[in-house]
């Protein structure tokens, strides 16, 4: 049978108020005041006797979950929607091939001998505070090293790793590497 006492000691120990319920019981064990309890379960105390207990995921009475589950309580995902990622994806949804991250072909240029180019940073920014000399120097393009080069290599498929040939290119001059004997077209 169903008494007060045993409802409000599940109703306590489920709460994880163990040790609330204990105090309240132990008072009078056999005596259970309803002033005590009124009091206790009231409007205004009631939220701020349960104020920090939250609805279980899981409903059980183990203490091996329950702490599991008090420890990943504050690793909780945030919305994956709002975190910014720019990896990439290896295994496509539609037809299981690797894709291209379209933030790498918007923002670099890759050259034939396989560098990768960049405008200079905030070139456009602050045009009323740059000298003219200084407007002229942010339109150029600036190289990525070789651990850049090599990631970014990674980050696009073998289409844009491939030479683009474009009618009147205005990189054609930076495609090939005639400083050096071994990447040398031309002969010296």
């Amino acid at each position: 049978m169903f008494t007060l006492r045993n409802v409000l000691q599940s109703a306590l120990r489920l709460s994880n108020y163990s040790t609330v319920s204990k105090n309240l019981i132990s008072s009078h064990k056999d005596k259970f005041l309803l002033p005590n309890v009124s009091k206790f379960f009231s409007v205004s105390s009631s939220k701020l006797a349960f104020r920090n207990v939250q609805d279980p995921l899981i409903k059980t009475n183990t203490s091996l979950l329950s702490s599991v589950s008090q420890l990943l309580h504050p690793l909780s995902v945030t919305n994956p929607s709002l975190q910014q990622t720019r990896s990439v994806t290896k295994w496509s949804l539609n037809k299981g091939k690797r894709k291209t991250v379209k933030a790498v072909v918007a923002r670099f240029y890759r050259l034939g001998w396989g560098a990768w180019i960049r405008p200079m940073v905030g070139r456009n920014k602050r045009h009323w505070s740059k000298t003219a000399k200084r407007k002229i120097r942010a339109e150029k393009h600036v190289f990525c090293n070789s651990t850049q080069s090599t990631l970014l290599d990674k980050m696009v498929t073998k289409y844009w790793r491939k030479r683009r040939f474009y009618i009147d290119d205005m990189y054609e001059s930076y495609h090939q590497r005639e400083e050096y004997p071994s990447s040398a077209v031309k002969p010296h």
